[in-house]
């Protein structure tokens, strides 16, 4: 898994789904798949903060997309939060079902909010096959 951080703690995470080198996502058509990418915040003694909240700027074409709590492993990189490496916390992710016919390229973006007020643009590739 791999998360990127702010200088606050928010963390955007990495695990899950199967990716391919470009970070499209792979998911199984008709199959409810929770994607890699997940939003968390720990503050400075690694103590779980309240998990980011989400809206859909643009939705996905050809399926749908299911916004739930999952825990996430930390993995800063350097900074003033790397010694919470490995802790778990609740994390904002994103489940996607495409239609079940369906086999191709689909996408979404969503606009993630910090409890600190925060906002950062996510976009999600996925392949569907």
């Amino acid at each position: 898994m791999l998360l990127l951080c702010g200088l606050l703690g928010g963390c955007v995470a990495r695990s899950g789904a199967a990716s391919v080198d470009d970070g499209t996502e792979r998911v199984a058509a008709g199959r409810p798949t929770f994607l890699q990418q997940t939003y968390m915040t720990m503050d400075t003694r690694c103590r779980p903060v309240k998990r980011p909240t989400a809206v859909l700027t643009a939705p996905p074409r050809h399926g749908t997309v299911r916004m739930a709590t999952r825990s996430a492993r930390a993995a800063y990189g350097p900074g003033d939060h790397r010694h919470c490496d490995g802790r778990i916390g609740p994390s904002l992710a994103f489940e996607y079902t495409s239609r079940g016919d369906y086999r191709g390229p689909d996408g979404f973006a969503a606009r993630v909010r910090y409890h600190d007020g925060e906002i950062r643009q996510a976009r999600f590739a996925v392949e569907v096959y």
